[in-house]
C-alpha cells in the first residue's frame, strides 16, 4: 500500500486535516492504488484539493494485470476485441498497449493501470462548508491474511469493473483486496474490523467472523437496498429508518429482511399531520368554518389519535410508524425464537 499521511500535513483547517485522517485510516486497496495515480498526476497543494482528490476516486477505472504496455495491450485485445486468442502470439501487444494509452490516458501503478476520468472532477469541496460525506458504500471490511497479518480495507460495494480474473463478476475492490492479502477467497482471511453504513446493522465482527464470505454477500445486497431506495418508493429512507429503529435491529441480516418488508408498517410524516387532523374533523361533520374557529391544534390532534391507534413517533422526528398485519418473510435471516417461560419444560 502507498503512504499518503503527507496529505494530512498539507496547508489547511485543522476540521479538513482531521477529515483526510479519518478518509486514510479505512482508504481501501483499490482506492490507494487509484489514489496514487491521481496524485501523481495532480499532486494536491492544500487540504481541499486533497478531499476534492478523495471524493473523486471513483471516477477511475482500474485495469487490473495491466503493469505495462505489454500487459496492458494484452488485455486489452483479451477484453475489448473478438482477436481470437491463438492470434494473440502474433500481436505486438505493447503497440497495442500505448495506442490504449493514446485512447485513454492514464498511469501504471505496479500491475495496474489506471485509467483517467474523461472528464476532470468537480470539486465537490470549498472552504466554509460543511464537509462532505463519505459515502458510495455499504460496509468497510478489514481483512488479515497470514502473508498481511496488519490487514487492508475494502469498500463494500464498490465500483464494478472488467478484467477481475480470479473472482469473475465480483466486485474489484474484493478482487484487489485478495491479492494484496495474497489468498483466493475471503475465507481465508481474518475479519479485523467492519463498519456499516447502517449503525442499526450491530456489531459485524461478532456477525461475521467465521462467515466473511456471508458478509461480502450481505453487504452486497444492502448495497443495492440502498442504491435502488424501494424503487424510487417516496421518503424511503425516513421509513426504512424508522422500521429499523420500530425493530430495534442491531443485525445487517434483520436489516436487510426489514428493507424486502416494509409493507408491514404504516407510516404518517408529521408534514401530513395538519392536513389529516382537518379531514378527520371534516369527517365527523365539522365545517371548515368551524374548524378554523375552534383553533384546534390539528396535527397535534391527529397525533393523539395516530398513538391510539398503536403508532409510535420515530426517534428522527419524521412522523409516526407501527407494525400492521401483513406477514414479515424472512429471506436473510431466521425468525427470533420465543423464549421459554420459568418454569415450563419442553418435550
Amino acid at each position: 500500500m502507498h503512504e499518503f499521511d503527507y496529505l494530512a500535513q498539507l496547508p489547511g483547517e485543522e476540521r479538513e486535516l482531521d477529515w483526510i485522517r479519518t478518509r486514510l485510516g479505512t482508504l481501501s486497496v483499490r482506492e490507494g492504488v487509484v489514489l496514487a495515480a491521481a496524485a501523481q498526476a495532480d499532486p494536491p497543494e492544500d487540504a481541499v484539493q486533497a478531499i476534492n482528490q478523495l471524493q473523486s476516486l471513483d471516477g477511475y477505472r482500474v485495469c487490473l494485470d495491466a503493469g505495462s504496455y505489454e500487459a496492458l495491450g494484452r488485455r486489452h485485445l483479451i477484453n475489448d476485441t473478438a482477436m481470437p486468442m491463438d492470434a494473440l502470439a502474433f500481436a505486438d501487444l505493447e503497440a497495442a498497449g500505448r495506442q490504449y494509452e493514446d485512447r485513454h490516458p492514464g498511469l501504471f501503478i505496479g500491475s495496474y493501470y489506471v485509467q483517467y476520468p474523461e472528464t476532470a472532477p468537480k470539486p465537490v469541496y470549498r472552504p466554509g462548508i460543511a464537509l462532505p460525506v463519505d459515502d458510495g458504500w455499504s460496509v468497510k471490511v478489514k481483512l488479515a491474511s497470514p502473508a498481511v497479518p496488519e490487514g487492508v480495507w475494502l469498500r463494500l460495494p464498490g465500483p464494478f469493473e472488467d478484467g477481475c480474473e480470479d473472482v469473475v463478476k465480483e466486485e474489484l475492490e474484493v478482487g484487489m483486496a485478495l491479492r494484496e492479502l495474497r489468498v483466493r477467497f475471503g475465507a481465508e482471511c481474518t475479519l479485523m474490523d467492519a463498519q456499516c453504513v447502517l449503525p442499526e446493522a450491530g456489531d459485524l465482527v461478532a456477525q461475521y467472523s467465521s462467515d466473511i464470505e456471508g458478509l461480502f454477500y450481505d453487504a452486497h445486497n444492502l448495497g443495492c437496498v440502498l442504491n435502488e431506495r424501494g424503487q424510487g418508493s417516496p421518503h424511503f429512507m425516513e421509513r426504512y429508518a424508522a422500521a429499523l429503529a420500530l425493530e430495534g435491529c442491531q443485525n445487517l441480516k434483520l436489516a436487510l429482511d426489514i428493507s424486502q418488508n416494509l409493507n408491514c408498517y404504516d407510516w404518517m410524516q408529521c408534514a401530513d399531520l395538519e392536513e389529516s387532523g382537518r379531514c378527520k374533523l371534516l369527517d365527523a361533520g365539522m365545517t371548515e368554518e368551524q374548524i378554523r374557529a375552534s383553533g384546534i391544534d390539528l396535527a397535534g390532534y391527529k397525533a393523539h389519535l395516530l398513538e391510539k391507534e398503536g403508532y409510535t413517533p420515530t426517534p428522527d422526528g419524521w412522523g409516526y410508524i407501527r407494525r400492521n398485519a401483513n406477514e414479515f418473510y424472512y429471506q436473510f435471516g431466521t425468525p427470533a425464537q420465543p423464549q421459554e417461560e420459568p418454569g415450563i419444560t419442553m418435550q
